[in-house]
Formats: C-alpha cells, sequence, structure tokens
C-alpha cells in the first residue's frame, strides 16, 4: 500500500514537472522566434530611449515600404523646434492610433488630415508626436520632455483604454523594452498585469479570442474591469497632471477618447469604461471628443461592417484611413465651434 502511494506521488510529480517543463520550452521557442524575427522586422521603427520615462521612442530616419520617420524622430513633415512668428502649432500625441498603425500613407492618418482641412490657415502646423505602445505615463513625459519645445498652441491626446497598462513591453530595435522597467509609474502588482509579460499566455489569449469570435460572436470585455483597479485612479490623476500643467502654459488640452471597437458592437450606449473616463473629463472640465456615437453611427450606416472602420475589424480599434478622416472631421467640428 504504502508503495502504491509513493508510486502515485512519483507519478504526479512526474507529469507536473513535463507539463511545466513544457510550457517553459513554449514560452522559451515563443521568444526565440519574435526576437530572432524582431530585427529584420517592423520593430526597426522603434528603439531604446535614453529620456526618461518613455522606454523607447521612433527611430529618426526609419524607413520601409509602410512607415517612414522624419530626422526628428516622428512621422510626418519636420518642423524646426523654433516656431516662426504667427504660426499656430497643435501636437498631436498619443499612441498607436494617433501614430496611424496599419495606415501606411502617412497622409491619411488624422494629424495630417487635420492639417489638410485647415489648410486655409497657412499659419498652421499640425505636429504628429504618436508612438506605439505609449501610455498616459509615457505621453505626460513626451510632453514634458519633448513636445513642449515645440511651443504648441493647443495638444491634442488621443486617449485609447489601454493607456492604463502599465507593464506594457513592445519589441524594438535594441530588443524587448518594458515600460516598467524605465519608469518609476506605480505599476500594478495584479498577477493578471505579469502574465501579459508572457509570450505563451498571450499567444493563448489570441486564440481564445478568435476562437469565441468565430463561433460564439463573442468578445470578452476586458475595459470594464480596468475602471476597479489603483492603476485606473492613477492614469486619471496623471491626466489631470497633464492638464494642470498645460493650463499654466495657457495651453488648451483636448482629448480625443477613441471606443474600442467591440464597445460598438452589441450595447447601444458607452460601456461602463467609457461613462467613467467621459465623467471624468466633465468633472474636471477637461475638453473632450467622445467618438462613440459618431463611430457607431458609422456602423449601423455600412451594416457592422467593421472592416470599413479599423485595419483588422472588431478586435481592432486602430482606424481605417476613414476612421482617421471620421477623427480629423470631429475635430475640425470641434476647433470651428469653439470659435
Amino acid at each position: 500500500m504504502q508503495t502504491t502511494v509513493k508510486n502515485k506521488i512519483a507519478v504526479f510529480f512526474l507529469f507536473s514537472f513535463s507539463v511545466v517543463f513544457m510550457l517553459l520550452l513554449c514560452e522559451w521557442g515563443l521568444r526565440f522566434i519574435q526576437q530572432k524575427g524582431s530585427p529584420a522586422a517592423e520593430a526597426r521603427l522603434l528603439r531604446r530611449s535614453s529620456i526618461p520615462g518613455l522606454g523607447w521612442e521612433l527611430t529618426p530616419g526609419f524607413q520601409s515600404e509602410k512607415y517612414s520617420i522624419n530626422a526628428a524622430g516622428f512621422r510626418g513633415p519636420s518642423f524646426s523646434v523654433e516656431k516662426t512668428g504667427g504660426v499656430q502649432r497643435i501636437a498631436c500625441i498619443g499612441d498607436s492610433h494617433c501614430f496611424g498603425l496599419g495606415i501606411y500613407d502617412k497622409n491619411k492618418i488624422y494629424p495630417a488630415l487635420l492639417q489638410q482641412r485647415l489648410a486655409a490657415n497657412d499659419s498652421l502646423e499640425v505636429l504628429n508626436f504618436g508612438v506605439p505602445g505609449y501610455n498616459t505615463w509615457q505621453e505626460f513625459s513626451q510632453l514634458q520632455e519633448i513636445v513642449l519645445h515645440y511651443k504648441p498652441d493647443r495638444v491634442v491626446l488621443g486617449f485609447v483604454f489601454n493607456d492604463a497598462d502599465g507593464n506594457t513591453a513592445i519589441e524594438t530595435a535594441d530588443g524587448r523594452q518594458k515600460f516598467a522597467e524605465t519608469s518609476a509609474a506605480p505599476v500594478p502588482k495584479s498577477y493578471t498585469s505579469w502574465l501579459k509579460q508572457s509570450y505563451l499566455v498571450m499567444a493563448l489569449k489570441e486564440v481564445f479570442e478568435r476562437a469565441a469570435l468565430a463561433f460564439f460572436d463573442y468578445h470578452p470585455n476586458y475595459i470594464d474591469i480596468k475602471i476597479k483597479t489603483a492603476r485606473w485612479r492613477e492614469m486619471k490623476a496623471k491626466l489631470s497632471e497633464m492638464d494642470a500643467l498645460l493650463k499654466n502654459a495657457d495651453i488648451p488640452l483636448l482629448v480625443i477618447v477613441f471606443p474600442m471597437t467591440y464597445q460598438l458592437a452589441a450595447p447601444e450606449s458607452e460601456s461602463a469604461a467609457q461613462r467613467d473616463i467621459l465623467t471624468f473629463l466633465k468633472k474636471q472640465k477637461i475638453a473632450h471628443i467622445n467618438l462613440f456615437p459618431r463611430f457607431r453611427r458609422f456602423l449601423h450606416e455600412h451594416k457592422f461592417d467593421y472592416k470599413k472602420l479599423t485595419v483588422k475589424g472588431i478586435r481592432d480599434s486602430h482606424p481605417t484611413a476613414t476612421g482617421h478622416l471620421m477623427v480629423a472631421e470631429a475635430i475640425t467640428d470641434y476647433l470651428q465651434n469653439e470659435k
């Protein structure tokens, strides 16, 4: 009897060891494949940043079939740091939505389209400081360390709900960069934030979401969970700090609130997270544009063909060229109605 128990314990530990070993092997394999392929792919678009709080930045002078970066390290035309007398500048900051990920014509992303729509004003310049992967903390650091040197007369912040993420990591020409390792910003202690660092977990998450969407027309709503976290509250505090900084410099802030695409699917009104951020912006008297109604109306008119609005359909929130045009129209309408 004692031998049988020992055998069962031995089998259990052997099985457990085998499972853990296979999981670690899969994790290592995915990391090796990703890191081996990164330098030759679009990871060269980004590089490690020496500027405190950024973690990574666009690579100045980067050129590929998809994207081109100017000598100053931003997408779009180059502008001198010094501003010519009489010129008004709008600085667009944000993550990959502002950068225009998935849109390879730089003239069809909303900062460029905004410049075109306001072309009658020859003394206006719109600068695109968008960087893929940035969160609210990085955007604030970029604003302090870079953007304000260009003396903008208005800042337009593209807000996306993953801007509250703390353990952001991204592939660059210098290897994988982790925001938590390069910033003094508070990082959440939850196990989910650390699981996101696993290549295997993220691969399984991708498979699950694709299967759920394909077989059950279901997409998990992660957004509303975020608003209950300390990180979400800290993110809103950072937005308040950004607004205060700009108000002290007499620079208006305009926040563009992008909805996650699957928010637009079933509900006829904003999600809890959408309502929370809009309520916060109103309470803080921060000027903002809610894109939800405009995007929702477009989908109604186009029978919910998500690929007309976002690059990869319902599982993505990056706007197509049409989506970027809608964003530029919304900003233009706001600026014209403001006068």
